[in-house]
């Protein structure tokens, strides 16, 4: 076989292999399960805390995941990057298993996300899969045992904070890193208003932070039934608030755009929708005062700035989970800040 037969079975193996995998991995946790007769008897698995050699090994670890921890998988994209060789990018979101509807999961519910690559390597001769390496986003030492990874996993095992378990924001994870995220929100409708004064006369400083009394009631009359039609809304999470001085509630998902939703009571209160589009955030527990927030959108951007991740502009987003009656360890609030340009596989 000369060069150019050799590069043309390459690249036909390679395509045959590529859109195997797309329809595969979909089954990687499912009762399906992903199918072990294209890979060979001898494959090397290694992430940064589990190494096998053996095909019976890495569908042990599959299985064994599956047990403990309920994972989902989300394939984002495929490429190849050798001869006999594709890299998979992808979003792996877990949750503690064996705890699961039981009281323990009323205040510890931790919810572990990782993202990555996947390095899969072909045997030529047998067409199967002989090499399966996952590197993953959030670790620099990616070599077999890495205590840095095991950390990572620690960490979000040992979260306090506590999300509501109603309606909110539907996103992707397209990067986790260990401080912080890339995700990539859905549309959403909001209702909105300015901060401009509490209840008490009192005027807030613009700050995203600020306390907002008035808005908040404002907004929570609106959904609570104060409109047009007297339609009652379900309550949803979390508050956005913005630089701007701006305060949002997120409508329920069950409306569907701007023309099923009834019309405010009072011209304070507009309802708009939020375009789809990718956000750096990060997550912090505590009371959210304006020091505190702002503090840590100084952190997001030097940690953007540090992963080369652009910021669309100045403006950035807190977005708070709880009511005040959550004690402040568990709560939860983050910073969003919109990106622009975000390659998926940009390092």
């Amino acid at each position: 076989m000369n060069a150019s037969e050799r590069q043309t079975s390459s690249s036909r193996i390679m395509q045959e292999r590529m859109e195997f995998l797309k329809e595969d991995l979909q089954h990687l946790f499912d009762d399906k399960g992903i199918d072990k007769t294209q890979y060979d008897d001898v494959v090397e698995f290694r992430d940064p805390i589990t190494q096998y050699n053996d095909a019976s090994g890495y569908m042990f670890n599959i299985g064994m995941l599956k047990r403990v921890f309920n994972p989902t998988f989300e394939l984002h994209d495929i490429k190849q990057t050798g001869e006999y060789e594709a890299t998979t990018r992808w979003t792996m979101s877990m949750e503690f298993a064996l705890t699961k509807d039981t009281p323990v999961s009323k205040w510890w519910k931790p919810k572990l996300i990782f993202t990555g690559v996947s390095i899969m390597g072909i045997n030529p001769e047998t067409r199967k899969f002989n090499r399966h390496i996952d590197l993953w986003d959030a670790v620099e030492n990616q070599n077999f045992f890495s205590f840095e990874a095991f950390q990572h996993v620690l960490a979000q095992l040992s979260k306090t904070q506590r999300q509501p378990d109603i309606p909110t924001p539907y996103y992707k994870t397209l990067r986790k890193y260990k401080e912080f995220e890339i995700r990539g929100y859905d549309r959403v409708l909001v209702a909105e208003t300015k901060m401009d004064a509490s209840s008490s006369g009192r005027k807030d400083d613009g700050s995203p932070a600020g306390k907002g009394d008035g808005a908040f009631n404002a907004l929570a009359k609106y959904i609570f039934g104060d409109n047009a039609s007297s339609t009652k809304m379900q309550m949803t999470t979390p508050v956005f608030t913005d630089d701007s001085g701006t305060m949002q509630f997120v409508i329920d998902p069950s409306f569907q755009d701007k023309s099923s939703l009834p019309a405010p009571n009072t011209e304070r209160v507009s309802v708009s929708e939020r375009p789809s589009g990718e956000y750096a955030a990060i997550t912090f527990p505590g009371v959210a005062d304006p020091q505190a927030a702002a503090q840590k959108e100084q952190e997001l951007r030097a940690l953007m700035q540090r992963r080369k991740i652009s910021a669309a502009g100045s403006e950035w987003y807190l977005a708070r989970y709880n009511d005040p009656s959550t004690k402040p360890a568990s709560r939860k609030n983050e910073i969003l800040i919109p990106v622009k340009d975000f390659d998926l596989w940009d390092s």
